[in-house]
């Protein structure tokens, strides 16, 4: 007979067990502050009366439009990673959003958000639905499943997420904003709570917004500084740090200096020595024998670039954000008319090595 009654008991403990299931994401314990009323009026003891009554200390009702109670999801949200150089995060940020504010070396804020952004996705492999030009991007459907309710059913979601960007009118801040355009939900006839969708769609949104931010900060931490419209590492003519004319590469050093000896192998230079520590290459170039490409840049004389025969010292100089490329001969830098002559072919293929 006892035997029996133990087995009823652990038969009713199961069973109560389980009608008191609680889902993770569900705040438990007592919700009874929810009903609580005001007090009712005092009233004064016999022969006395109450003084003047003011509502001075009224608690005005609460004016609310989010969970309370057991609707409350208790799982703490996906923050925002501030990772990329020059991104943050306000402190009283509600909505998923990041901003991006111009560090030294970068041209043009706007466009190297955007040019990240469309890298971020191209490496992740997602389809851009919609865009308009430094404003908008829509990120096509990106699937989420997980387990949901007492019987672990799995749940799958699609989503279409909107990215948008807002630049300051001064043109040095630039916002990107994350939302769930629409969302699709396969359940198997498990109703899922809205709040509970809410809450994973916020989830979602930070996650897509964290990952092109990673994206971002990986193409800095290769060093480049400033992108072109079409992606490609920024590069200009201009002067180096002691007035000669030079290649300037908006990328740190340690960028350039990787692609170097590629860009002038493939420009027919025949490299004899480099040291690294100084920033120096010495190379040879023959401009009637300077290789067997078919680059668009070699001119009709079967030359890569127009420069003379000779010995060479390239000069590679700069700091995270800026290195020049200084050519010499015979102890001279080539004059800003030659860099201008042979600015194209090396930018092509700085670029072309570079392969961002």
């Amino acid at each position: 007979m006892k035997a029996n009654l133990f087995v009823l008991a652990g038969v009713a403990a199961v069973l109560v067990s389980a009608c008191s299931f609680t889902p993770k994401e569900q705040a438990m314990g007592d919700f009874d502050y929810l009903h609580v009323k005001s007090d009712k009026q005092l009233q004064p003891a016999p022969g006395k009366q109450l003084p003047k009554s003011s509502n001075r200390y009224e608690v005005p009702q609460a004016a609310h439009s989010t969970p309370i109670g057991s609707n409350v999801v208790v799982l703490a949200p996906k923050l925002v990673w501030p990772v990329a150089d020059g991104s943050r995060v306000e402190e009283d940020e509600t909505k998923t959003r990041i901003y991006f504010d111009e560090l030294d070396g970068m041209d043009d804020v706007e466009n190297y958000v955007w040019q990240g952004l469309l890298q971020g996705a191209a490496t992740r492999g997602w389809t851009i639905a919609e865009q308009q030009e430094k404003q908008r991007l829509v990120i096509d459907w990106l699937s989420e499943s997980f387990e949901y309710g007492e019987d672990d059913t799995e749940i799958v979601i699609q989503r279409q997420f909107e990215i948008n960007l807002d630049t300051a009118g001064h043109g040095r801040t630039t916002a990107l904003l994350s939302n769930v355009l629409q969302r699709n939900v396969s359940s198997n006839g498990v109703q899922v709570d809205e709040v509970y969708l809410a809450h994973r769609d916020d989830d979602a949104a930070a996650q897509v917004l964290n990952t092109l931010v990673s994206e971002i900060a990986i193409t800095q931490a290769r060093g480049v500084a400033s992108v072109t419209d079409e992606g490609a590492v920024n590069i200009q003519a201009g002067f180096d740090e002691d007035g000669f004319a030079a290649i300037i590469v908006s990328a740190s050093f340690n960028f350039t200096w990787g692609v170097m000896n590629e860009v002038l192998t493939e420009l027919g230079f025949d490299v004899d020595d480099y040291n690294q520590q100084t920033g120096r290459y010495y190379a040879s170039y023959d401009a009637d024998n300077s290789g067997s490409s078919l680059a668009f840049w070699r001119d009709n004389d079967g030359a890569k670039v127009a420069l003379p025969s000779g010995d060479y010292e390239i000069k590679v100089t700069g700091n995270r954000q800026r290195t020049s490329i200084t050519l010499f001969r015979a102890g001279e830098a080539i004059s800003p008319a030659q860099v201008n002559d042979i600015f194209a072919p090396f930018a092509a293929e700085i670029r072309n090595q570079s392969s961002l």
